[in-house]
């Protein structure tokens, strides 16, 4: 019993300093810019592959293992330089949603360039000579790979240590984080002391991605695990503080450990729990740093102010009207695959609508928003397979009312406890806790998911309509989309939607004039699940298969970027964002690498050049040139009707005034 606890400890202290090798350069850039920076794992993955390039898949020595992991480093500090100078300093001022958005825009861009340079195949690296074979001290046998990471991670954090809160350069970046301005004017050098601190952050990540690299496969999948455990290690330590990510990392590396011991069958669940359950009780962290409250509590700031359409409503309705025309007559000219594509679009123009009634309108901003998708999918699933002749109707009010509550018990518990990034976290953590729950699940299909799921037979009293043919059920689909989005358009633009508005501009103002903000928040988040759940409704017959991916932190960015790449200040952002995401997924999707690299370039260029999305640049395009039409003087009117000179105004030529 003594050597399975010794033993579970080592395996806790291995994983734990893995996470902060990855965690240090996290918790380094955003103590010094306040910037979460969701691209952190796609830069370790970079540096994981430079180094591979440098050692191949058998090292010769410990010190060429040594030496290409610092080559990583490097090319991944430099590759923070350009980044910073091309995007991070243009996010410095902007709301916090939006540069978790940006930076994961960014490890999009990542993940595109490392498929084009290196290619989709899996590597695997062996041990340097020396780290390959296994210690036997006490009768125990252990990694020494293993030990060499805990000594590494050890390392790196006393150096850290140091670095920070004993040497000058560390009080000097504590300054430049405290306040640039005055730094400045004392005559520090702010733009490079930022820039030196950005190129550590980053050289830390390629280091840990070249250290780490025979730790398991390199894939291009290779950062997302590592960001998520580091994500959560510096939630859990505090927000910029070394120390607390330090601490962290070892917390979730023991809970690790003991979850593999305990319950071995769903390995990874109790870091989610402890994750939720830290969040619930200590959203600030271990060691809360100056301003990580304002981060995590920051709220969205205004989309924009209501826009007053210039071209008339009429013919914005016309052109509706037309285009859903156009989409009711797909199935008779149109092969299979693209009618698809569509049907799938008008799912997630649903489902991007319900995340935007919490961004939005709200203010609020969920990163696990694929765990309401995916409530639904898998209730329609397991009752279109087991339940004959169940009325499709009344499976979608079950999974509506099924989301609706899942997201009334996240809101009771969270909402009034946090907001803004640790809302987010704490969403993405509970979805992933969801996702393990389902790939261990034996009923729900584990990783292979519910297939051969049925398409239903619509029971509408007096007429019953088949809807096992794709054309039958892309006619359903079309049909309850544009009644979904009907009513979520009159819903967001009665008197609760401007509520929510208001709430969004300045809650503290709204609570001062006697405004619920708790309860309109929780009644936008009840609301925003139920749709979501709708759409995962819809979803399980249209592609007759759900598995584990549907609630894959990724699914959750799905929404996200449809509403981004349209616009949050309008209602109609999330419907025009999907149609040009999907557009521009079709028209790249066999060019591998290029998918990313165009998505995760365009998204990018919206957050930092059109924050509105396309929606915004259309609504500024017209109201420049109707501003201009409104600035052509108009032509003189007659004298006769001219207003009377006011007492003592001097006559013009020709004596008029």
């Amino acid at each position: 019993m003594a050597n399975e606890i010794l033993f579970a400890f080592f395996n806790a202290a291995a994983f734990g300093m893995a996470i902060f090798l990855v965690a240090a350069g996290l918790t380094l850039i955003f103590g010094l810019l306040r910037l979460l920076n969701m691209a952190q794992g796609g830069f370790f993955m970079i540096g994981a592959y430079t180094a591979y390039s440098v050692m191949g898949r058998d090292v010769q020595s410990l010190g060429m293992f040594l030496l290409a992991a610092l080559a990583g480093g490097v090319v991944v500090a430099v590759l923070g330089l350009v980044t910073d100078r091309l995007v991070l300093r243009r996010l410095r001022h902007v709301d916090p949603h939006y540069v978790l958005i940006a930076t994961f825009a960014l490890m999009m861009v990542c993940t595109g360039v490392t498929k084009l340079v290196w290619g989709v195949d899996f590597f695997s690296v062996n041990p340097p000579p020396g780290l390959d074979q296994p210690l036997n001290p006490f009768g125990l046998f252990f990694s020494a790979y293993q030990i060499f990471v805990i000594g590494a991670g050890l390392v790196i954090y006393v150096l850290l240590e140091i670095a920070i809160h004993r040497m000058w350069f560390g009080k000097l970046m504590q300054a430049l984080a405290a306040d640039p301005w005055m730094s400045g004017v004392l005559g520090l050098n702010v733009s490079f002391g930022v820039a030196l601190s950005v190129m550590a952050s980053f050289m830390l990540a390629g280091l840990a991605g070249g250290l780490l690299l025979p730790n398991q496969s390199l894939s291009t999948g290779l950062g997302d695990s590592y960001l998520m455990y580091a994500f959560f290690a510096v939630i859990i330590g505090g927000l910029g503080n070394i120390r607390g990510a330090f601490i962290g990392s070892l917390v979730l590396g023991l809970v690790q450990s003991l979850n593999t011991v305990l319950l071995p069958q769903v390995p990874g669940l109790a870091v989610y729990v402890v994750l939720a359950i830290f969040l619930l009780c200590r959203p600030s962290g271990l060691f809360p740093a100056v301003g990580s409250q304002d981060a995590g509590h920051h709220e969205a700031g205004s989309g924009g102010s209501l826009h007053r359409p210039q071209v008339p409503r009429r013919v914005w309705q016309a052109l509706g009207t037309a285009l859903v025309l156009l989409l009711a007559t797909l199935p008779w000219w149109v092969g299979a695959g693209p009618l698809y594509v569509v049907g799938t679009v008008l799912i997630q123009v649903v489902f991007a609508l319900s995340w935007n009634i919490l961004f939005g309108y709200t203010g609020l901003v969920s990163f696990g928003h694929a765990g309401f998708f995916a409530i639904g999918a898998y209730l329609t699933a397991l009752a279109l397979r087991h339940v004959a002749g169940v009325p499709f109707l009344l499976v979608m009010g079950g999974a509506a009312l099924l989301g609706a509550a899942a997201a009334w018990l996240v809101g009771v518990l969270a909402l009034r406890r946090m907001s803004g990034v640790f809302l987010a976290v704490l969403t993405v953590a509970l979805a992933e806790a969801l996702r393990l729950v389902i790939g261990f699940s034996a009923f729900l299909g584990r990783e292979d998911g519910i297939t051969d799921i049925p398409r239903p037979v619509l029971d509408l009293l007096l007429l019953r309509v088949d809807l096992g043919s794709s054309n039958a059920y892309y006619l359903f689909l079309l049909a309850t989309c544009v009644l979904i989005t009907g009513a979520l358009w009159w819903l967001l633009h009665s008197r609760f939607g401007r509520t929510l508005q208001t709430i969004r501009q300045d809650p503290e103002r709204a609570a001062f004039m006697g405004t619920p903000v708790a309860s309109y928040r929780l009644a936008a988040f009840v609301i925003s699940g139920a749709v979501a759940a709708v759409a995962g409704c819809l979803y399980a017959p249209w592609s007759r298969i759900v598995t584990v991916e549907e609630v894959h932190w990724l699914a959750s960015a799905q929404p996200m970027l449809n509403t981004l790449l349209g616009g949050v200040s309008s209602f109609w952002g999330p419907v025009v964002g999907a149609g040009l995401f999907a557009a521009i997924a079709y028209a790249t999707r066999t060019l591998v690498g290029l998918s990313e690299l165009i998505v995760g370039c365009g998204l990018l260029a919206i957050i930092l050049l059109a924050p509105n999305g396309a929606v915004g640049l259309w609504r500024s395009l017209e109201a420049r040139l109707w501003g201009e039409r409104a600035r052509t003087p108009a032509p003189p009117e007659p004298h006769s009707q001219a207003a009377p000179r006011a007492a003592g105004q001097p006559l013009r030529a020709g004596g008029t005034p």
